[in-house]
């Protein structure tokens, strides 16, 4: 056994020394070949433009949305539209039955036809009044000239008096002169009854003169009298001339009243008819159909433009110093790539509590990509400044460090070899990383292959592009 034991190494031994030998041989007969250069893409980074942005989620808002609901009640006659449709401004979208709307319109016109001829009346009763004025001023006139006789009688009738009464002065002196000289036996008796007949005569005229004098007295206090009541009648009938006008005046007025009470009512029967107050896109019906009954103020539809969109995004606080009108944003669409852009046009002078954030409302023009009350991504930019952007493909990360491959001289003029660069990164922008540090506009990235390189290992170009410069 133990003899079996040592003839078995001793072969084992000479075996291994037999195969070292043929090892030394073999590596004094062949040389290592040195490794081939890995053809790679190269990119010749530029100067682009680093963009500093926060998205946010946000609600759209038509600009042009309006709920529609009729200004009056009644019953759908007819819906002109389908839901879905697109109208223009001024498009009949339904019709109601205007049966009381008729009916108010019948009691206006009525109403209207009896203020008119209130006024007629009202009319017929100025010239009424005016006929008495007229009446009452010729009989003031007539009166007034009665008075001013009159009063020219009264004066002649107490001229004739007063020469009666100084024709009896003359007949009592006479007559006392002859009563003393008949009794002196001067003059004969006859003289005395001339001076008697004289004296009676000229009382008798005094008398009648007195009469006269009174009764033209009494004419001017009558015809004063009359004149008046005649003024008085005269004023009364210039009052029932104002009170008559008046109530023309106020008959005009309720015509004109009623009339635009009629208008208002007409218009209301206008109101039957529910029209697109703008361009847009016929909403759902609420279940509504031909012979349903609707009040006012009740929606019927909605019509929709999404040619002009707001963005309503709640911004937190802390950003509210970067907040400004006209900021630039970029709207983003399902794959997170920029589809359109706006700008800031309004900001909340209000905190939400609740949140902490700023509303602030994103205005641009709609692409055809987005829909009323679509919830969508936007991005807004705070700052743009120029650097450097690189595929997110060809960042490599070892041990948490970012690297790319750099093409660098080789040993000879012609050689590249692949320099594993450390860089320091941003955020992404886009398909591309923003790079802080490490590369440099003119610097020739490695673009393929990234997962066959080592540091320092020997590249050569396939092929050479230069990235689009970014402004």
């Amino acid at each position: 056994m133990k003899k079996k034991l040592f003839i078995s190494r001793n072969i084992v031994t000479t075996m291994s020394i037999f195969a070292i030998a043929i090892s030394g041989c073999s590596e004094k007969k062949t040389e290592t070949p040195a490794p081939q250069p890995i053809p790679v893409s190269l990119t010749t980074l530029e100067t682009g433009k680093l963009i500093d942005s926060t998205e946010y989620v946000g609600t759209l808002e038509a600009v042009s949305r309006v709920n529609l609901a009729p200004e009056i009640n009644g019953r759908i006659m007819t819906i002109a539209v389908r839901e879905g449709d697109f109208v223009t401004q001024g498009q009949l979208i339904a019709e109601l039955e205007p049966t009381q709307q008729q009916e108010d319109v019948f009691a206006a016109s009525a109403n209207v036809q009896s203020q008119i001829a209130a006024y007629n009346q009202s009319q017929s009763e100025l010239k009424q009044r005016e006929g008495e004025r007229d009446s009452s001023s010729s009989q003031v006139a007539g009166l007034k000239a009665d008075v001013s006789r009159a009063e020219a009688n009264l004066k002649s009738a107490l001229a004739d008096l007063q020469r009666a009464t100084a024709d009896l002065e003359l007949a009592q002196i006479n007559f006392d002169r002859s009563k003393f000289l008949v009794n002196s036996g001067v003059l004969p008796t006859q003289d005395l009854d001339d001076k008697t007949r004289d004296l009676n005569s000229a009382k008798a005229t005094v008398t009648a003169r007195e009469e006269a004098a009174q009764a033209a007295r009494s004419q001017v206090q009558t015809t004063k009298e009359s004149l008046n009541s005649a003024l008085s009648n005269l004023k009364v009938a210039q009052e029932r001339i104002q009170g008559a006008k008046s109530n023309m005046d106020r008959a005009k007025a309720n015509i004109d009243e009623s009339r635009g009470n009629k208008g208002s009512i007409e218009q209301n029967l206008i109101f039957n008819r529910i029209v697109a107050p703008v361009d847009g896109i016929v909403g759902d019906f609420n279940k509504k159909k031909v012979g349903d009954y609707l009040n006012p103020g009740e929606t019927f539809t909605t019509i929709t433009n999404n040619d002009n969109f707001l963005l309503n995004v709640n911004v937190p606080i802390e950003n509210l110093p970067r907040l400004k009108i006209g900021l630039p944003v970029e709207i983003l669409g399902d794959n997170n790539t920029p589809v359109v852009s706006g700008s800031i046009s309004f900001i909340s002078p209000l905190t939400d509590q609740n949140n902490q954030s700023i509303t602030v409302k994103i205005s641009f023009v709609n692409d055809g990509s987005f829909k009323d009350e679509k919830y969508v991504r936007a991005r807004l930019i705070w700052d743009t400044k120029p650097g450097v952007l690189i595929p997110t493909n060809i960042v490599s990360s070892l041990g948490g460090q970012k690297f790319v491959f750099v093409a660098k001289p080789g040993e000879s003029d012609t050689s590249l070899t692949a320099k594993q660069v450390p860089i320091t990164i941003g955020d992404i922008q886009g398909q591309e990383y923003q790079v802080l540090s490490g590369v440099q506009p003119g610097d020739r990235v490695v673009t393929s292959r990234i997962l066959d390189l080592r540091d320092n290992t020997p590249i050569t170009e396939a092929q050479l592009t230069s990235s689009n410069k970014r402004e």
